[in-house]
């Protein structure tokens, strides 16, 4: 029986692998076989794919993606679709595949992220949509390697209807980045004890995996919050990335507060530091800057309430110090993060128009404070991270 497992394994990452080469008619015919063969991935999934492969018709998979049957027994799972990225404001699509296991990952629950949501406004938005942690296997294409995304959210699969479908987080290729140029920024932009706290809760090998779970999910609830991700999609909202990075600011500062209302101060503290980690150690220093991309004015928006609050200073050596050293206190450092989400949450669902989103989602940020996020930020890291293609 193992063998027989390990043997599968080597035939769907040898699939990949064809793929990636664009030899397609090998990669429809292995399909096929494994399909009659598999115990681990449901063979409907692997025929709709290779059907998908082969006429360039991908609305097949619609269903299967949003009903997950992509998953197999076990946690493993294999897509393969176009999948579309942007970088400096320009979207490249490319055939791409992802074969993983999926990690066993249940709090927080969407039930409570839900309940939470309709709690503060009201109303819910959209489902929550569920956060797939997962460990790669084999990959290629716009989810491969340290060009391609390591959050894979579900819009942006090239078929219908997928943004109904769930977001997976390649925790295994996330930890990858982080071990690297990622930890290294914190270090530099930080001062010793700001860093060593923010960096703490990815550096557990223990919990590491459920805090960046559950830092994604967390997010995830504060995008399907107000008028959610789905409708502002639809609307064509996001065509200037400056919108765009109030959304992920949005979410993230929905994230804490959701985080602070389920959680002990503790443990919601250390979410907030996977999130910092994230946005100045990595999106900081994606290749649109600050002029192109979203996730860079998102991480930006973050460090102007960070000043606001008066919760973080700049040290006599040129790095940025948290003033109060502890994960509660961190959690209080993003108070006016939640504060301000809150507001403008409940100020989008009061609006008559969409239109109304525009002006809504113009957030001024002082010059002094974008001059601080270039030189002690992006500037300070140029040469240490293998900039995003």
């Amino acid at each position: 029986m193992t063998a027989i497992f390990v043997n599968e394994q080597e035939l769907v990452k040898q699939i990949v692998e064809y793929v990636e080469k664009d030899e397609i008619a090998i990669a429809v015919r292995k399909l096929r076989q494994q399909a009659a063969n598999s115990r681990e991935l449901l063979p409907r999934w692997l025929l709709n794919t290779a059907d998908a492969l082969e006429n360039n018709d991908w609305d097949i998979l619609s269903e299967g993606f949003i009903n997950k049957d992509f998953i197999g027994k076990n946690g493993y799972f294999l897509i393969i679709a176009p999948y579309k990225i942007n970088r400096q404001s320009q979207p490249q699509v490319t055939l791409s595949a992802i074969y993983g296991k999926m990690h066993d990952t249940q709090e927080p629950s969407i039930e409570q992220l839900e309940n939470l949501s309709r709690e503060k406004f009201g109303k819910l938005g959209q489902p929550v949509p569920k956060n797939y942690s997962f460990t790669e296997i084999a990959s290629c294409g716009n989810i491969s390697g340290e060009s391609g995304e390591a959050f894979i959210v579900p819009y942006r699969w090239c078929f219908r209807n997928s943004s109904s479908g769930p977001v997976l987080n390649n925790a295994s290729e996330q930890r990858r980045r982080f071990l690297g140029s990622s930890r290294e920024c914190i270090k530099k932009i930080f001062e010793y004890e700001t860093a060593n706290l923010l960096l703490d809760p990815l550096e557990d090998e223990i919990n590491d995996k459920r805090y960046r779970h559950a830092d994604t999910q967390v997010h995830e609830a504060g995008h399907a919050s107000g008028l959610g991700f789905d409708f502002k999609l639809k609307q064509k909202f996001f065509q200037n990335y400056t919108y765009g990075g109030v959304e992920e600011w949005r979410a993230d500062s929905l994230g804490f507060e959701f985080a602070a209302c389920t959680l002990a101060a503790q443990e919601a503290g250390k979410l907030v530091a996977v999130n910092l980690c994230i946005r100045f150690g990595l999106d900081a220093h994606r290749l649109g800057g600050l002029e192109k991309d979203v996730d860079v004015h998102a991480g930006l928006l973050s460090l102007e309430h960070l000043f606001q609050n008066d919760a973080i200073y700049i040290t006599k050596n040129g790095q940025l110090a948290l003033r109060n050293l502890s994960y509660p206190g961190l959690l209080q450092a993003v108070e006016l993060h939640r504060a301000q989400a809150l507001c403008l949450t409940r100020r989008e669902l009061n609006l008559k128009s969409p239109t109304g989103l525009f002006s809504l989602y113009k957030i001024d940020i002082h010059p002094s404070i974008q001059s601080i996020f270039q030189g002690l930020v992006i500037e300070r890291c140029q040469g240490i991270w293998a900039k995003l293609q």
